[in-house]
């Protein structure tokens, strides 16, 4: 049996400080590095509609979709929280100097599958200003006024 080594005891307690020092000064260069990268991430939108990356639709039309939804649509607050919206077909055309965009939105609960899907169609205009021109709805009450 072999008693107390302190050469062998020296050189592991310095191999363990080396690779804590090394794994320390990895995790502090690696910070940075970090932080610079959640400056190129998406900010976030005020819309809780899934667009597809990409989309036609700018960022102030999807925000203003999802504000359509919360004013006019028949959802309370907890209902909307539970729902997941998508717009599953988007289209932009240009008519004259105006952008009008056709957005299909499909609403539906995804922990209960035996309720049909609602389905939401809406046509904005951006001509300067972001305004509703048409909405329909299925499965849930909209007013388009």
């Amino acid at each position: 049996m072999r008693g107390y080594d302190p050469e062998l005891m020296d050189t592991i307690s310095r191999y363990s400080a080396a690779r804590r020092r090394g794994v320390v000064w990895r995790m502090v260069s690696l910070a940075p590095l970090l932080c610079a990268l959640a400056g190129f991430a998406a900010a976030p939108i005020d819309s809780r509609i899934l667009f597809s990356r990409d989309t036609t639709v700018p960022r102030v039309v999807q925000e203003f979709a999802w504000r359509v939804i919360e004013t006019r649509c028949n959802y309370q607050a907890y209902e909307r929280e539970q729902r997941s919206f998508w717009a599953y077909d988007t289209q932009a055309r240009r008519v004259g100097a105006d952008v009008v965009y056709s957005i299909n939105i499909l609403s539906y609960l995804p922990w209960k599958k035996s309720d049909p899907p609602a389905i939401i169609e809406m046509t904005v205009v951006d001509d300067g200003r972001v305004r509703l021109t048409a909405l329909k709805s299925s499965f849930v009450v909209c007013n388009p006024s």
